[in-house]
């Protein structure tokens, strides 16, 4: 097969400058591959949204694009260290990569041969991996009230909700520490969460891990903080809120600020455009991708990050390092540009 197209500017187009756009650049470039990278909003932005200050809990050796390479304060880096990290590591390496450039559309136009849209231009590849995260999609709850300006579906600091009632929803990390985080700077602070949530014990079930955990009952031993076991939000108002409980009673509770923090999925309409398949996993729906190249049904088109059930940051960095050289491997094959 032949992939040597006149009009083709790139081998690769990556979208996404997250850990896995990231990584799969430096890949690129270490094996003399055409490519480019372009990312909407900023680089690691996924990380950029994380709450002001806070303390990544995975170990360094997960974090890291080369081993012994990030060094923290302490034991743990902050978001600050982290997305300083990842910035700095596109800069002294020179990768090829455009921020703050939205892509808004990807075509395909021929065998093994991509247009791809953004926002300031247009650009032609052999192949196309799909690496952006999925935090600007949150999930929703479809109340009345959601769409109300006290109604947030990003947490990121504590200090404007001070002696303010601020209901949290959600039964997962992002949510224990949000109201953690608000309990302890002194705001009324209530986790809307479901039981099972609350009790569930086993990591792997995305429940509250132990070391956030063990602070929120200890608020809770405070009277700092409420825990809420949760039925069903019925409506967000601009003076209260109202939740039906585990047991169906019905509560209103005063409220200035609701975080919805359920989780969020990556937009797939833009692989569900160019025709590749879905299936749904524990994580919701996701591409079908060869566990092997993670490349699609669709030839050339690959996917990562939290397109993948490998979404996690250990795995959004270690799988380019597996599959950049398959995809080079295959272009090379392919006699590419």
């Amino acid at each position: 097969m032949d992939y040597q197209l006149s009009t083709i500017n790139y081998q690769l187009i990556i979208i996404g400058a997250g850990p896995a756009g990231i990584s799969a650049a430096y890949e690129a470039q270490k094996l003399g591959l055409n490519y480019l990278v372009l990312e909407k909003n900023l680089i690691g932005n996924t990380i950029y949204n994380y709450p002001v200050g806070l303390t990544v809990f995975s170990t360094v050796n997960e974090l890291e694009l080369l081993p012994n390479t990030l060094f923290p304060a302490r034991e743990k880096p902050t978001r600050e260290e982290l997305l300083s990290y990842y910035t700095r590591f596109v800069l002294e390496n020179n990768l090829n990569i455009q921020w703050e450039e939205a892509v808004t559309k990807v075509e395909q136009i021929g065998e093994n041969h991509f247009k791809i849209t953004s926002e300031k231009g247009e650009y032609e590849a052999a192949t196309v991996l799909f690496a952006f995260g999925a935090m600007q999609y949150p999930r929703r709850l479809g109340v009345k009230g959601e769409d109300l300006p006290k109604v947030h579906h990003l947490f990121r600091e504590t200090y404007p909700w001070v002696k303010k009632h601020a209901l949290v929803v959600g039964g997962g990390n992002s949510a224990g520490e949000a109201a953690l985080f608000l309990a302890e700077e002194g705001a009324f602070s209530t986790l809307a969460t479901f039981r099972k949530d609350w009790e569930e014990t086993d990591p792997k079930q995305g429940c509250i891990k132990h070391w956030v955990k063990q602070p929120l009952e200890q608020q809770l031993e405070k009277n700092c903080l409420d825990v809420f076991f949760l039925g069903r939000v019925i409506e967000i108002r601009d003076k209260d809120i109202v939740l039906e409980d585990e047991n169906g009673a019905i509560e209103t509770l005063p409220n200035d600020v609701v975080f919805v923090l359920i989780g969020s999925d990556a937009d797939l309409t833009m692989l569900e455009n160019l025709g590749v398949e879905t299936r749904n996993t524990k994580y919701g729906a996701v591409p079908v991708y060869n566990e092997e190249t993670f490349e699609t049904n669709v030839s050339g088109v690959y996917v990562a990050g939290h397109f993948t059930e490998a979404r996690h940051i250990a795995g959004a960095i270690e799988v380019p390092k597996k599959i950049i050289p398959k995809l080079a491997a295959k272009l090379e094959k392919g006699k590419a540009v």
